[in-house]
């Protein structure tokens, strides 16, 4: 049996594989998502910069309310001695704008932790039967400008007891306070107490506290 070969069928052109390309209709929509996108992008972009913005203006803001209500506790130590009387006061004041709550206050002399201004009249050697004047300090709020004196005393032995024992440098004053921001501060009197160190929180001074 003869017959002609099947002749192979052409093979289409680049041309004919080629996509269909879009329509005009297409075309704009491809437009439009394109544009949409970069938009969608400039705006990401731009909300970033607004929140940045915020932040750092409200870190500013934050600052600066802090500033406007910054406390500061001064450690006031007032003594005299004209040979024939003599008197000695220690006294906490509140030199900034804001009040401040002191929250602990820690007192040793001869290393020993105090617990009272009883127990520091003893410890210095003091008569108990003193006339002493005393407030409590822990925990007090003080307003701006307020000053408490936490001891006072016109005795003239323990008045220079006193003189002595604030003259050694193995005693001390400790004390923590904070603004109505709860940000803390430490003075300790064996430091410079005009620049008190900034703390997270104030510590615990446990059976060292110092209250009255």
């Amino acid at each position: 049996m003869s017959g002609n070969a099947a002749e192979p069928e052409d093979e289409p052109s680049a041309e004919q594989v080629r996509e269909p390309s879009l329509s005009g209709t297409e075309r704009v929509f491809v437009r439009l998502s394109l544009w949409q996108t970069v938009l969608s992008l400039v705006g990401v972009f731009i909300a970033v910069i607004a929140l940045y913005a915020a932040l750092t203006e409200s870190a500013a803001v934050r600052q600066q309310t802090a500033a406007a209500v910054w406390p500061f506790v001064q450690l006031l130590i007032e003594d005299f001695d004209t040979g024939e009387e003599a008197g000695f006061s220690i006294a906490f004041q509140n030199a900034g704008v804001d009040p401040a709550k002191l929250h602990a206050v820690r007192l040793d002399i001869d290393g020993q932790p105090m617990r009272d201004w009883a127990h520091a009249v003893t410890t210095v050697g003091g008569d108990p039967s003193a006339q002493v004047g005393r407030s409590f300090i822990a925990g007090r709020v003080l307003r701006p400008d307020e000053r408490v004196d936490v001891i006072s005393t016109m005795e003239a032995d323990l008045a220079r007891r006193f003189q002595a024992a604030v003259a050694s440098p193995d005693n001390f004053i400790l004390y923590c306070y904070c603004s109505i921001f709860d940000e803390c501060w430490v003075a300790d009197s064996r430091e410079n107490l005009q620049q008190p160190e900034p703390v997270e929180h104030c510590p615990d001074f446990g059976d060292s506290s110092f209250g009255s």
